[in-house]
């Protein structure tokens, strides 16, 4: 059953079929989003490492948090999730929830409840600043539909500064670029594209990967493309000296290495 609050009133859906209803916004277009999404499970009870590979295979980052409630917010501090999923929902972690959304590090973040299928545990979800509810036992289907519209709908990692300084500035409000303290200018699709490897230093991403990154799952772009598209990139890179940082991993696809800092500092705007 899927719950959500319209003008401070609970409403749900009796029938799985309603709750389908409700998701015809959220159908596969939708998905596109979860492809770089930084998402977070957290559960108090069993694990939730089936949902957590089944987000990855979609495309998202996901880390799988077993634990308690204490442990959540350190790790939103230093990994920046823009989703949230708690399983095994209860009411009395209603009081923990409200407290860790008025912190300003969770601004943006979205929250999905999953729990008993009863009003009175997504009402205090709700409550508590939950952006949706939903019961444990709906379908795979309507849970990934729901996902994607909060995704859709919430603080996506386009709007996610990076800045590792000497090195590297990367601000998606003002569209500006710093490599090495030299300002380059790059098309829109170019600096998504280096936006996104820079989000996820050291990580090789195929072809088809950066296929769908550059296409904003809209546009179709050939995997055959993407080399012509790594070339250009690295060419705007080497007026700033950095063009050795994009490195193609032969039978692999591309990553993006960046020198060495003792920290790295993402930060949302």
């Amino acid at each position: 059953m899927f719950y959500t609050l319209v003008g401070g009133v609970l409403h749900h859906a009796m029938h799985m079929t309603d709750a389908l209803l409700l998701m015809t916004a959220a159908k596969v277009e939708n998905l596109s989003t979860l492809v770089g999404s930084r998402i977070l499970i957290f559960s108090a009870g069993n694990p939730a490492d089936k949902m957590a590979l089944r987000l990855q295979r979609s495309g998202a980052f996901v880390k799988a948090l077993n634990g308690q409630e204490r442990d959540v917010l350190p790790l939103i501090k230093r990994w920046h999730p823009v989703l949230l999923i708690i399983t095994d929902w209860t009411v009395d972690m209603a009081p923990w929830l409200n407290e860790l959304l008025s912190l300003p590090v969770c601004t943006h973040l979205c929250v999905l409840a999953l729990g008993a299928d009863d009003e009175a545990h997504a009402m205090s979800a709700l409550d508590a600043g939950a952006s949706a509810y939903l019961a444990d036992t709906v379908t795979e289907s309507v849970l990934r539909a729901q996902i994607g519209t909060l995704l859709k709908n919430g603080h996506h990692w386009e709007n996610t500064e990076v800045r590792q300084d000497p090195y590297i500035w990367i601000n998606p409000e003002s569209s500006r670029i710093r490599l090495n303290g030299s300002e380059i200018r790059l098309s829109r699709r170019l600096f998504r594209f280096l936006h996104y490897l820079a989000l996820h230093p050291d990580r090789t991403f195929t072809a088809s990967e950066i296929a769908n990154v550059l296409s904003d799952g809209q546009k179709f772009i050939q995997e055959n493309s993407v080399a012509a598209q790594v070339h250009r990139l690295r060419k705007y890179m080497e007026a700033a000296g950095a063009g050795e940082w994009l490195e193609t991993v032969h039978g692999f696809g591309y990553r993006l290495t960046l020198p060495q800092k003792k920290s790295f500092d993402v930060k949302l705007s």
